[in-house]
């Protein structure tokens, strides 16, 4: 019975023999990694110690130097023969097979804050020890590709900020990596959006406002209709009752139902009608009813007074509907008063449908303020088919008074069909001067899920002011939210405050009184300059750039990118010249002659291009099984930025050279900038 165990670096075997067999001479442990072969040997009265059962337990460890000697692997097959008395191992054919894997460290959960041009991870360390630090990946799109390009970090630190193009989407793969290298990671891609420079709300809130359109007075047209049903009786008795019912078949077959009802008086100019109409048909094709009465008084030609409701219900193969109408108006002159209600539903083979309109208005005249006018109206509706379900609400009022007039207009809506999901309501007041300036306030809230964006919501208040637009929003769509403000001035107070302590005037920004945890501050010009206490760490004080990275393993014939940067200023940011100096050593394992390609990538704004390359031969004619060299990278950059990559390769670049397996250590970048 054998079992592996991987204790930090190191691979331990414990296997156990009963000492009652008595044959075997020594063992033999054969540990086969990426690229050669090591064997131990262990004698017999070598054991660790002896277990309950009288079973030697014996011991083997494959050292982390040996397995990265022989090609590094976190899964080797480890194989176990032995030898007898006289000499003689077990075949290789029958030899025991040890299962042996050392699996890479769970990614650990990311924490992340996005920024216009990056993005700021934070985890806790994993407790698993082979922990050697975390590799990531950005892409913009899915899966990630893995190449220099896209390869953002690979380090120790548990935090660290990626430069990275605002108002991008990008997927964000990473993984925990230990020292055995980035065989078989476990992965983890997060979906992340860097913020917009240009703000999606503030051209929004820049638009100017559409006014509310006041409403038209419209003269009801009950009294048109019950002043028709005067002159149709004009000819007759001025005071009569009349009551008719009949059935008959009308001239296009239809079976018809009717009644009429007809009352008249009149006494010097008064007057009063009131008529009622029902009818009812039917045929092969639909049936029908309807029903309208009117009533009216007046005297003479100027005072009316006027009520009117219709009434229908029709119903064919392929439909239902109806229709109810109610209006009332009374009028004396020019002024008026009237109130119109319109009630329909309809369902039939596409879909279903509710809605109704109120209008409601009155207007007064006069000699001096000429038609002084109040007006609403309301829509309700809503509807439901094949392809989606709506339902809507529009508030309209007005309010007219000589040269001033206010208007205000409200509107709700909740949809939803097979691909997205929408509830939003707008509100909105204007009011117009006698001069004809506008001013407008507009308030807008939506929510909206679909397939494709997402989920997203947006709330804002508008002000258009003859012109002058201001107003605030808040937004969040795809992981990204933003508050804006556009305003000539924005200032922040307390209840005891005269002095407001933080304001915004003409773009300029005025703090009466700050404390700053941790400031940066990329320009500034003081005035006054107070320090209480002034510490300076020795070297603080530079105008060098300093970064480092951790250990990067090469394996023969391989290449690793040991070294990355994002976009470092150069100078003042605004152009100008920095001295590039990436200083390392490199370790190379095995004896004899090794060899490396080293070189040095840069972008200063349009891409990587290979900048300098160096070849670096190593000599152990000595026998050394392990030899160090120290090596450098130096360039110069021109523009405002500049982001490093440092590559290396495994070969045979020198005369008498093999590939080896090397180390990557101490390494360390100087940027030393300048500006124009």
């Amino acid at each position: 019975m054998a079992t592996v165990e991987f204790t930090g670096h190191d691979l331990v075997v414990w296997f156990k023999e009963n000492p009652s067999n008595g044959q075997e001479w020594q063992y033999r442990i054969r540990y086969e990694c990426a690229n050669e072969t090591v064997i131990h040997y262990i004698r017999h009265n070598e054991e660790q110690s002896t277990d309950p059962d009288g079973m030697r337990v014996y011991k083997d460890v494959l050292t982390f130097e040996e397995n990265r000697a022989a090609g590094l692997t976190r899964s080797p097959k480890v194989f176990m023969a032995t030898q007898d008395a006289g000499g003689s191992w077990t075949p290789d054919a029958i030899e025991a097979e040890i299962d042996a894997y050392n699996p890479p460290p769970a990614p650990p959960v990311m924490f992340y804050e996005n920024s216009f041009d990056g993005i700021r991870f934070d985890f806790d360390k994993p407790l698993d020890p082979d922990f050697a630090g975390i590799a990531l990946w950005a892409d913009t799109q899915n899966p990630v590709r893995k190449d220099r390009v896209t390869s953002k970090y690979i380090g120790p630190n548990t935090k660290f900020t990626l430069p990275l193009a605002e108002g991008t989407q990008y997927y964000v793969t990473y993984a925990a990596y230990d020292s055995f290298g980035f065989e078989l990671l476990q992965e983890t891609t997060r979906q992340i959006a860097t913020l917009p420079k240009e703000s999606f709300l503030l051209p929004y809130l820049k638009e100017e406002l559409e006014a509310v359109k006041a409403l038209e007075f419209k003269s009801s047209t009950a009294l048109a209709k019950v002043a028709k049903s005067y002159s149709e009786t004009a000819e007759r008795s001025l005071q009569r009752a009349e009551e008719r019912l009949r059935i008959y078949i009308d001239e296009n077959g239809n079976l018809v139902a009717e009644k009429i009802l007809a009352l008249e008086t009149k006494q010097g100019d008064f007057q009063s009608i009131l008529t009622l109409e029902q009818q009812t048909r039917a045929n092969e094709d639909e049936a029908l009813s309807n029903q309208i009465l009117q009533l009216g008084a007046k005297m003479g030609t100027d005072i009316n007074a006027a009520i009117v409701e219709e009434r229908t219900a029709r119903v064919t193969a392929e439909e239902a509907f109806t229709k109810r109408l109610d209006q009332q108006a009374s009028k004396i002159g020019q002024n008026e008063a009237n109130f119109n209600d319109q009630i329909t539903t309809l369902v039939n083979a596409d879909g279903a449908l509710s809605k109704r309109i109120t209008d409601q208005a009155a207007q007064w005249n006069t000699d001096i303020s000429g038609a002084i006018l109040a007006a609403s109206q309301t829509l309700n509706e809503t509807i439901a088919n094949r392809e989606f379900a709506l339902s809507q609400r529009i508030d309209k009022a007005t309010a007219t008074f000589g040269g001033f007039s206010s208007s205000l207009q409200s509107e709700s809506q909740a949809r939803a069909d097979a691909d997205s999901a929408l509830g939003a309501r707008i509100d909105k007041i204007s009011v117009t001067d006698y001069s004809g300036q506008i001013a407008t306030i507009e308030q807008k809230m939506s929510v909206q899920a679909d397939q494709i964006g997402g989920l997203s919501g947006q709330y804002t208040l508008k002000l258009d002011v003859n012109g002058v637009i201001s107003g605030f929003g808040l937004a969040s769509q795809n992981g990204v939210s933003e508050f804006v403000i556009s305003a000539d001035r924005f200032l922040i107070s307390h209840h005891a405050g005269r002095i407001s302590p933080f304001y915004v005037v003409g773009g300029q920004v005025f703090i009466a009184d700050a404390v700053i945890e941790n400031a940066r501050i990329r320009g500034a010009q003081i005035d006054d300059l107070s320090v209480n206490t002034l510490k300076i760490a020795g070297g603080a004080i530079s105008a060098q750039q300093v970064a480092t990275s951790a250990d990067t393993y090469v394996a023969a014939n391989g290449s690793a990118d040991f070294f990355s940067t994002g976009y470092m200023t150069i100078g003042d940011g605004n152009g100008g010249s920095g001295v590039i100096d990436l200083s390392f050593t490199i370790d190379a394992t095995q004896q004899y002659d090794s060899a490396c390609l080293l070189e040095l990538w840069l972008d200063t704004g349009s891409g990587f291009y290979l900048d300098r390359q160096i070849v670096h031969g190593i000599t152990t004619d000595n026998g050394d099984t392990y030899s160090r060299v120290y090596g450098a990278l130096k360039s110069v950059a021109y523009g405002s930025r500049v982001r490093v990559l440092g590559r290396i390769i495994s070969g045979a670049y020198t005369p008498r050279s093999v590939a080896r397996n090397m180390w990557v250590r101490n390494i360390t970048l100087t940027l030393a900038g300048a500006k124009r």
